[in-house]
Formats: C-alpha cells, structure tokens, sequence
C-alpha cells in the first residue's frame, strides 16, 4: 500500500490528491492515511456503434483520519465530506481523535499500528507521527493478512490486537566468568628414561614390570 500510488493512472492519483485536500481544508486533521484503494473498470463493446468500447472507472478509497482530541466530527459532516468528495469517487472514512489513537496503538491494536506500517501517508501537521510507538516489524504481516480475510470491511479493527510472535530460543552461551584450566605435564628424560613397577619401583632393563 505504501508505494501503490504509482500503480493508479493519473485521474486517479488527481483525485486521490483532491480528496485529501478537501478533507484537510473542511476539517483541519493532524493526519491522513489511505489504507485502500479499488480501482473498478467497465467496458462495453457492440457491433451497432462505431466507437468499439465505453469504458467507466469507478474509484473507491479508505482513509484513516486523526484529529486533534478538542475537535468533533459528527455523521452530518462525515455526510457533508463524502458529498464534497462524490464527483473524485467513493470515500470511506475511520476518524478518531489523537489520544484515543494512541492508547490504542500503545495497548498493540493491529489495525492502527499496521497502518501506521503499512498505509500512505497523504497528510501529516505539527509532526504527529513522531508522536506515536515505533513501527512494528514485519513479522505481524501474518497476522494482518488474516485479519483483513476475515474482516474485509474492517468493521472489527477496534477489538484486534497484535498476538507475540513466536522466536526461535537464543543459542546458550558460556559463562564468560568460568575460565578453562591449563594443565602442562614435562618430563625430564635427561638420566634416560627407566621403567618402574606399579609401587614405582625401578625395574632391570630386560625384567618385565609388575602389574
């Protein structure tokens, strides 16, 4: 999603970048995500015209929207946005106030964190985003692949949490404070070596030692 924007035609990146105009002028957010983007195409062919096609595009985004805690967006301005916005496509919008969304990501809700990962950033003032945790890492991606199979419409984001990732157990390591002990054994053969019995008793040349 970060680097879909090059993936959209320019009518479509246009409208995405009105859309979030509109919306940062109409109601002054701290930021803006768009974690969604459909792009559907109808073409229709007939043998009784002379242009061979008519091609319709329908555009369809959702938008994550964070606003200053002391402000209030109501359904009739929601209403209001999305009429403005009708003629650039379809509009979907989350809004909640800056320290709700922050408890959330700091208690590990899946879906403001992953956006916050993973979604574009269209619209950011006063530096908000330093604001919030570090980004999670990409080993939640499992867990937020399924939770968008499961809940494509999103309608449950607010109750998903991120579950602890399974690591592999670190490899024991030595105590550093037990050192190894070196033993050095020299033999003196300057007399000649001699042959001694089991009580150390020397023994003659050619007699076998006692066992």
């Amino acid at each position: 999603m970060t680097n879909y924007i090059s993936q959209l035609n320019g009518k479509e990146k246009n409208a995405l970048f009105c859309i979030k105009k509109l919306i940062a002028a109409m109601i002054k957010p701290l930021v803006i995500y768009c974690f969604g983007c459909e792009v559907t195409v109808r073409t229709k062919r007939s043998a009784f015209i002379t242009k061979q096609f008519k091609e319709e595009r329908h555009f369809t985004c959702d938008m994550f929207i964070i606003m200053p805690d002391e402000s209030v967006i109501d359904e009739e301005m929601k209403s209001e946005i999305q009429e403005m916005t009708a003629h650039f496509g379809r509009l979907n919008m989350l809004i909640h106030p800056l320290g709700f969304v922050l408890k959330q990501m700091n208690e590990g809700n899946l879906f403001f964190n992953w956006v916050r990962k993973n979604g574009m950033l269209l619209f950011e003032r006063n530096a908000t985003t330093q604001l919030m945790p570090e980004v999670i890492g990409g080993e939640y991606k499992q867990q937020a692949e399924q939770f968008y199979s499961t809940y494509p419409q999103m309608e449950n984001y607010l109750e998903q949490r991120l579950q602890p990732v399974a690591t592999a157990a670190p490899q024991k390591k030595s105590d550093p404070s037990i050192k190894p002990v070196e033993i050095r054994l020299t033999l003196d053969a300057t007399n000649g070596w001699q042959r001694v019995n089991a009580t150390g008793e020397k023994v003659a040349g050619n007699e076998m030692p006692v066992v």
